[in-house]
């Protein structure tokens, strides 16, 4: 039983190696070609585990193998456009200034409730009010409303906005405190005048703690 456990441990932090080499847009959007290479990771890796008669390296080695073969992939379409196309295929129009392209929608099967559906999404309720409506090479549809459509923003109306994109920093995260985020500014004493202002004992009564570059705080205590 042991034994199992063992090589199952190694060939869970393979597949993890082998996805962070492969990148990070493996995890999130997929192309084609990246859904089969993660389709086979896993059929290979599963092998060893059921079949324990099997040597870990045939499942290891073609791991890493599929690995290389998708970072090749990566590095040719970067810069050949007609392999990018042929591997990853084109983003295709299916709406264009409210029209609809029917012969595209039925060439990528693609239903008037998918097109919907996307809109739905996007916040348009109108298919007269889209400008574009794109089905991406992985799969999302991109919805584009008509620029009479689109909400007013601040520098329509002239203005400029606040800088509202100061990400504060995390000082403390469910009773850990995170020392290099904290400014080399700051007094020694800052997080025990904090403290002491919340009538709080420690940083572990604290579950979240974060401070912008204006020094403003923001504290959410542990829930007792």
């Amino acid at each position: 039983m042991a034994f199992i456990i063992v090589r199952c441990f190694i060939l869970y932090f393979v597949v993890i190696t082998a996805v962070r080499i492969m990148g990070k847009r493996q995890i999130g959007e997929l192309q084609p070609s990246e859904l089969v290479i993660t389709i086979l990771i896993s059929e290979l890796a599963s092998m060893p585990m059921q079949n324990t008669d099997l040597p870990l390296l045939w499942g290891i080695l073609p791991i890493f193998t599929l690995a290389a073969i998708e970072i090749l992939i990566s590095l040719v379409t970067l810069k050949s456009i007609k392999t990018r196309y042929l591997i990853y295929g084109k983003p295709i129009v299916m709406v264009c200034k409210g029209k609809i392209y029917q012969k595209e929608m039925q060439k990528a099967r693609v239903s008037i409730d998918d097109l919907t559906e996307a809109m739905r999404s996007s916040g348009v309720m109108r298919i007269e009010d889209i400008d574009y409506a794109i089905l991406e090479t992985n799969g999302n549809m991109s919805i584009i409303p008509k620029p009479e459509k689109q909400p007013l923003t601040p520098q329509d109306a002239g203005k400029k906005p606040a800088d509202q994109n100061d990400m504060p920093d995390i000082i403390i995260s469910d009773g850990r405190i995170i020392r290099k985020n904290m400014p080399n500014d700051l007094p020694d004493d800052w997080l025990d005048k904090i403290l002491k202002a919340q009538n709080l004992k420690s940083a572990s009564d604290i579950f979240l703690l974060t401070r912008d570059s204006k020094g403003k705080t923001y504290i959410v205590r542990k829930e007792r």
